[in-house]
């Protein structure tokens, strides 16, 4: 279970960008080839930094707007097409080339469109459980009770966070389904992640999903881009987002992790560090053996 008492939240440095807060966590070499690491809805930097610790390379996490740490953007800016714009301005104040993205679900969204607009920006992508493909609508209760008129601000404002433990735990199993939930996300601050303005970022960024999504360019063929999915992802469908990659990506290479969940970073951190390596090293990680469990699609 979750820790009862408050859990605080993990601290890097602040950055101030058009006059916005951004949140940044730092791992691995500093001297190493430099990887921005963009977190899934409703999540952390601290979230998905957390199995990848032990790199070579320079792990560059931010919280996304309107998550942990970092400032908002405007509503209609909460969608994938606008935070890639706040990404490209993080990239141009950080100043250190071409970077490698390592993004997980949703955040995949931004960073395709981000190669989209701006593919100089980008040496690589590795994308895990990536969510890119528009999607049919789901009922998400929950979430669209606590952003409805009258109702919503006292549910997302009292409700929801005097429950986070609870509505966290439920999340994160949720996720990880079939797998067990990791002992290590038991360390995640709750009431940090499960507050007013993350909900209504995440509510924001899930209704104009799919318009932007439908609107992302071309994609620069040249680009590497690599997938790691697990086969039991019961949050996002792999076949049908795999598909949509490979329409935009004929080159795109995929592992499949069999009776892997949503959170392949947390079950096998192992495989992730070594495609990260690969795609950064530009050899093909195909050449390794692999667990048994672990299916290769080129």
């Amino acid at each position: 279970m979750l820790k009862k008492h408050p859990t605080q939240p993990r601290l890097g440095t602040i950055s101030v960008i058009d006059d916005r807060e951004v949140h940044v966590l730092e791992s691995g070499s500093p001297n190493g080839s430099p990887v921005v690491v963009l977190h899934g809805c409703g999540s952390l930097a601290e979230e998905v930094l957390l199995p990848l610790e032990n790199s070579k390379h320079r792990l560059i996490a931010i919280d996304r707007p309107g998550y942990g740490l970092s400032s908002p953007l405007p509503p209609p800016e909460r969608g994938p097409l606008g935070q890639s714009f706040w990404i490209e301005r993080f990239l141009e104040t950080l100043a250190v080339g071409p970077v490698t993205i390592v993004a997980h679900s949703i955040g995949s969204a931004s960073a395709l469109h981000l190669a989209a607009r701006r593919p100089e920006l980008i040496k690589a992508l590795l994308l895990i459980s990536p969510c890119c493909s528009p999607l049919p609508p789901k009922p998400l209760i929950l979430l669209r009770a606590a952003v409805a008129p009258l109702i919503g601000a006292p549910i997302r404002r009292h409700i929801m966070p005097r429950w986070a433990s609870f509505f966290l735990r439920h999340g994160l199993r949720s996720s990880s389904f079939p797998n067990a939930l990791p002992a290590h996300l038991n360390l995640l601050p709750a009431g940090h992640m499960i507050r007013a303005g993350a909900i209504e970022t995440m509510a924001d960024e899930l209704r104009v999903f799919n318009r932007d999504m439908a609107l992302l360019a071309g994609e620069p063929e040249q680009l590497p881009v690599h997938v790691l999915f697990g086969s039991q992802d019961l949050i996002v469908d792999p076949n049908r987002h795999i598909a949509w990659l490979r329409q935009r990506y004929p080159g795109l290479l995929v592992k499949r992790l069999e009776g892997v969940g949503h959170m392949p970073h947390h079950v096998a951190p192992a495989v992730v560090l070594r495609m990260l390596n690969a795609i950064i090293e530009e050899r093909s990680p195909l050449s390794a053996v692999d667990p048994p469990r672990l299916t290769d699609v080129a």
